[in-house]
């Protein structure tokens, strides 16, 4: 399995292969922004650091030819007739994220999908199921239809197999889909911060991890607390 590592200016003689997978872990910070009172500005800090190093290693070690982007789809650019670059219009046409990607895409890049919908919202019902199980009305509900002597921890048990079943199949396809990457091109990967995946042979991988991204995840921790 290939290795993470957190770089800011690599130098081409570390390179193994002749492809590189930038890899930026996110997390929802816009939609989570309202909901938890985040300064918007720290937002467009974060994304403001990513895009300085993805303009660096765009314009230094080649272009950035794919942008593999979780929880985006075909059919989100299907009717727009700006593609998929409408689809980030949601973050403002001034906000850093915004700009990284338009300025991508204008270089000539591709936005690939890398998962599919129905198994994103098989996931997510699976961890909702899992957070319910932990409500003692939950329990209480189940154990009054099924009867007081039910193995409820077997039940949990039995939906934490079905999420790591799923996240291993979810974690293939991403494996499948990234290793098509061209030979001599480099991607752009950006998915959420700890989701496990199992990068594939034959491809230098480097994470975009900037200061910013660990201070929101401190915010966050602190007003979910």
């Amino acid at each position: 399995m290939a290795e993470l590592g957190k770089i800011e200016r690599p130098e081409v003689s570390t390179f193994k292969s002749n492809r590189k997978l930038y890899v930026v872990p996110t997390l929802p910070f816009e939609e989570m922004a309202a909901q938890y009172n985040i300064d918007v500005a720290k937002i467009e800090r974060f994304w403001g650091e990513v895009r300085e190093k993805v303009n660096y290693f765009n314009s230094t070690y080649g272009k950035i030819s794919t942008i593999y982007i979780e929880g985006i789809f075909e059919s989100d650019g299907a009717d727009n007739k700006k593609g998929h670059l409408g689809y980030f219009e949601k973050y403002g046409i001034e906000s850093n994220h915004y700009k990284l990607i338009k300025n991508l895409l204008d270089n000539g890049a591709s936005i690939k999908e890398i998962d599919k919908k129905d198994q994103l919202e098989e996931g997510k019902i699976l961890f909702d199921q899992y957070s319910m199980t932990f409500l003692p009305i939950i329990e209480k509900l189940h154990r009054s239809f099924y009867g007081k002597d039910i193995d409820f921890e077997g039940w949990r048990n039995h939906i934490i197999k079905n999420i790591q079943e799923k996240q291993d199949e979810l974690s293939k396809d991403v494996n499948r889909i990234i290793s098509e990457m061209p030979a001599d091109s480099n991607g752009l990967l950006m998915i959420t911060d700890g989701r496990p995946i199992d990068f594939p042979e034959g491809i230098d991988i480097f994470q975009i991890r900037p200061p910013a991204f660990d201070e929101m995840v401190r915010i966050l921790r602190n007003k979910t607390k």
